[in-house]
């Protein structure tokens, strides 16, 4: 238990103790009595300032429930013959308690729009059964109630005796209530705890025959205690969740729920009891026992219930309803075993996923994610039907266990996804249309069920590499190419750890010029990766690696490291001063500590900050707050920012808005059109937006004379490409760059 609440408890201890060890001695009990009913109306109001809970009302009633007592207290301490007035204060709190009560029992529903699990008859009986013992009891309670109030004639005993079977069923009521609820919070516990000793005060006080506890009565202790345990838990910080229907419906498990009943089964009893007492009347004997039958039989039907109700969830996905993986291995089993045996396919099963399921979690939340994954195990299952089995193995995953009468995989989910999915939110309903990724595999008679799902993940692993929203079936050349690439990206990983049996990076510079006149004004380094197996590996057949398995910041960050260092070795042999372009990935543009790291590398290589581009792209969709921050912060010290591939990606003008861009580099699919087309309407729009926006316009993939000549007629100032050079060797670069302007477009 943290230290705070070890605290809390130890002084909740010893402000009750204290207080009834002075309400116990004749002396003082009348200060303590009204000092406790002050507070009692004072705490709550300040705590409900204080923590503002949500639902505001349930405190309300609180703070009203402990103003009725306490001024019925306090107006017997000024004028000890008002006891018709401190009664009908009693009374009314009283009922304030009572409504306060039922509201719990309202609140405590599911919240509206909870995805719901699908319950079997078996279940949704046990459900019903928890409400038929609780209206039995009640019912018991009432009906003794009634015979009482019917049948005495004096109204003091007649509320003596009406009040003691009312105090034992909310009493056991409460008690159902706490044992069956998973977290109560502080602030819930000492609730629970002031009902109880306010119904056992009660009940101890019909004893005698009275209405209500006199200020300089023994019982005055437990009310005291019962008092200042309301006033403790409006003070709880917790008090502020303690009556929001998500807490009040968070439910134990089934087991704890069963044991729960055992004190709706003693009321008949407690009932019994009283009514022999001579503190009311008593039903007849076959009421008692009828109702204790019957909490008896639903007590055990209900275990039964939760027996199975456990049982079946062993198998079932919570969320879904559908076959987890060990009900996946069950059905597997029965298919297997009711096949022929022979060389031909007994079966399929198919691995698939949901394609950028994150997106839907990141936009509309993790609720309305849920409610997705439930719709989407609903048309599964009734597009299989009998014909196989369909499981959840977890997040958006699931699975397909195909008999051979089912339809394949590929007509199968085309058939599911080819509607779009209506997304449930608070505000909305968003149509969203939903592709999936799936790889499957045959199965046969000697199948194993980890070899099948292994070899499905496989082709579905192929699937995802190549591209999305397909359907793939396994095939040995992908388990050669899967486990290809998964050897690289450990070798990938061994590298940047350090390790010299895996190769090295290297960097290749390729020149940035101005096209007026084919002057070198920097270049763009560019890395390879020098394995000791496979050579000189090109950025395409290791980034989307480094990218999946997270290591293409820590690519980025060494690459401007080794980038800086050399332009830093340039400068020590030339006065020329040439600029710096790096590219950042995905993951970099993620990295809340980016301008840290930039920062880092540009200190230790003493390079000005002017002189580094930093190139980002915008093929995939970034979260809109992606790498803002910390471009914009770079910006401010004087590095620039290129947005790369402009024009073919995600969403270019958005991306001109959202960073601090200086340099547009136009897609080398727009400079191909200058092969063919001597004007392109495009490529001058682009030039005229920038030259308005202060951006300068650097066109990649020059290839020829007369794509130079034509993007220097559409206003385009810089440019790259194999016109002028390849990527180079650092030797090279600086051999050829570090001659004079005239002669630099020809050098290379």
């Amino acid at each position: 238990m943290p230290l705070h609440r070890r605290l809390d408890v130890r002084l909740t201890a010893a402000v009750l103790l204290t207080v009834v060890a002075l309400t116990s001695a004749a002396p003082t009990r009348v200060p303590t009595v009204v000092l406790v009913a002050v507070a009692a109306v004072v705490v709550p109001v300040v705590g409900i300032v204080v923590h503002r809970p949500r639902p505001l009302l349930p405190w309300l009633a609180v703070a009203a429930m402990l103003g009725f007592w306490a001024a019925g207290m306090l107006d017997l301490v000024a004028d000890p013959g008002a006891e018709l007035a401190a009664s009908a204060l009693t009374q009314c709190g009283l009922v304030v308690a009572i409504g306060l009560i039922a509201s719990i029992f309202v609140r405590r529903r599911r919240a509206a729009g909870a995805p719901r699990p699908q319950r079997t008859r078996a279940e949704a009986f046990g459900r019903r059964a928890d409400q038929y013992v609780v209206g039995a009891v009640v019912a018991l309670g009432v009906a003794q109630v009634v015979a009482t109030a019917a049948s005495l004639g004096d109204p003091t005993h007649t509320w003596a005796a009406v009040v003691a079977p009312v105090d034992v069923v909310l009493a056991c009521l409460l008690l159902r209530f706490a044992a069956s609820r998973h977290h109560l919070g502080a602030s819930g516990a000492l609730l629970i705890a002031a009902a109880l000793s306010t119904a056992l005060c009660d009940a101890l006080g019909t004893m005698d025959g009275v209405r209500f506890v006199l200020p300089d009565d023994g019982l005055a202790v437990l009310w005291t205690a019962a008092a200042l345990l309301y006033a403790c838990a409006a003070v709880q910080p917790s008090m502020a969740v303690v009556f929001t229907p998500a807490l009040l419906q968070h439910r134990r498990s089934e087991s704890a729920r069963l044991l729960g009943l055992a004190p709706l089964a003693l009321i008949p009893g407690a009932l019994y009891a009283i009514g022999g007492a001579g503190l009311g009347q008593r039903l007849p004997t076959w009421a008692y026992l009828s109702v204790a039958a019957l909490v008896g039989v639903l007590a055990v039907l209900r275990g039964a219930q939760a027996v199975r109700s456990s049982e079946r969830r062993a198998t079932q996905d919570p969320l879904t309803s559908l076959a987890n993986r060990r009900g996946l291995s069950q059905a597997f089993d029965a298919l297997l075993a009711g096949s022929a045996s022979g060389p031909g396919p007994v079966g399929r099963v198919c691995l698939m996923d949901l394609d950028h399921f994150k997106h839907v979690n990141d936009t509309f939340g993790h609720e309305t994610g849920d409610r997705l994954l439930v719709a989407v195990g609903t048309r599964l299952r009734s597009a299989v039907g009998a014909r196989g089995t369909v499981a959840r193995s977890g997040g958006d995953e699931f699975v397909l266990l195909l008999t051979p009468g089912a339809p394949s995989p590929d007509e199968l989910l085309h058939a599911v996804f080819r509607e779009p999915f209506v997304l449930e939110t608070p505000l909305a309903r968003h149509p969203q249309a939903v592709t999936v990724s799936a790889g499957w595999t045959e199965l046969h008679a000697a199948s194993q069920l980890t070899e099948s799902l292994a070899d499905a993940d496989v082709a579905l692993y192929s699937v995802k590499t190549t591209g999305r929203a397909a359907v793939a079936c396994f095939s040995q050349r992908m388990r050669e190419d899967v486990l290809g690439r998964l050897s690289i990206a450990e070798d990938l990983r061994r590298l940047l750890a350090g390790g010299t049996d895996a190769g090295s990076l290297e960097l290749r510079y390729q020149p940035l010029v101005a096209l007026a006149d084919g002057a070198v004004l920097g270049c763009e380094a560019l890395v390879r990766w020098r394995h000791p197996e496979r050579g000189l590996l090109a950025p395409d057949a290791f980034l989307g690696l480094a990218e999946e398995h997270g290591l293409a910041a820590r690519i980025d960050e060494q690459v401007l490291i080794a980038a800086l260092a050399q332009l830093a070795t340039w400068d020590r042999a030339s006065s020329r001063r040439l600029f710096m372009s790096v590219n950042l990935g995905r993951s970099s543009m993620l990295d809340p500590g980016l301008d840290d790291r930039v920062r880092s590398a540009l200190a230790a290589s003493g390079i000005d900050p002017t002189r580094l581009h930093l190139e980002i792209t915008e093929h995939e969709e970034l979260p809109s707050t992606a790498g803002v921050a910390p471009l914009s912060r770079l910006a401010a010290m004087g590095v620039h920012v290129s947005l790369d591939d402009f024009g073919v990606g995600y969403t270019s003008l958005e991306y001109v808005r959202r960073y601090p861009i200086s340099t547009l580099k136009i897609d080398r699919s727009l400079v191909e059109e200058l092969r063919h087309e001597e004007t392109s309407d495009l490529l001058r729009g682009v030039v005229l937006m920038a030259g308005c926006l202060g951006i300068t316009v650097l066109a990649e993939g020059i290839e020829t004379a007369v794509q130079h000549e034509r993007l220097l007629a559409h206003g385009v100032e810089q440019g790259q490409g194999y016109a002028f050079a390849p990527p180079l060797e650092h030797d090279r670069f600086a051999a050829r760059a570090f001659t004079p302007t005239q002669r630099a477009l020809a050098a290379f």
